[in-house]
């Protein structure tokens, strides 16, 4: 009889979660998340334009092939951050990645194509590189949200 009383009374004291509270929560959230990723894009991005740009500096890593690596990372790093804004602004679509793929493969270009500019050389593979960075990204975010889905599941 008292577990009758307690299941029958107990509902009526659970709070229950207000959607329009927690919608305009999540929003916020997601809202802030974008305007972070955004600077952080702006800010890399600014980066990697006066880095690659400024005359040949030495790394600390030195070997054949070490510059293609930083290259993909570097452009892997761009992608995410890139990623997180198509994220967290609902926008995670083919059509826009595939947008995408291309403006940062075109920044990449750009990049490149001006560095002799700054007695730098343009090396055709370092854009390849930066292309596969970029596609190391997509698949990166790609992964993350999968798994992130899954979760939710």
């Amino acid at each position: 009889m008292i577990s009758d009383v307690h299941s029958t009374v107990a509902p009526r004291y659970e709070q229950k979660a207000n959607p329009l509270v927690d919608d305009s929560s999540k929003y916020r959230r997601e809202r802030i998340s974008a305007a972070v990723f955004l600077i952080g894009f702006i800010a890399y991005s600014v980066f990697l334009v006066v880095a690659t740009h400024l005359p040949q500096v030495h790394t600390l890593v030195r070997g054949p092939g070490v510059d293609k690596w930083l290259h993909l990372l570097a452009y892997a790093c761009q992608t995410v951050l890139a990623m997180g804004i198509l994220y967290f602004t609902n926008r995670l679509r083919p059509q826009f990645v595939l947008v995408l793929i291309i403006a940062l493969a075109a920044f990449g270009a750009a990049d490149e194509i001006t560095q002799p500019m700054f007695h730098r050389q343009a090396e055709f593979f370092d854009w390849l590189a930066d292309c596969a960075g970029i596609v190391l990204g997509v698949c990166a975010v790609y992964l993350f949200v999968r798994s992130r889905n899954k979760k939710d599941i």
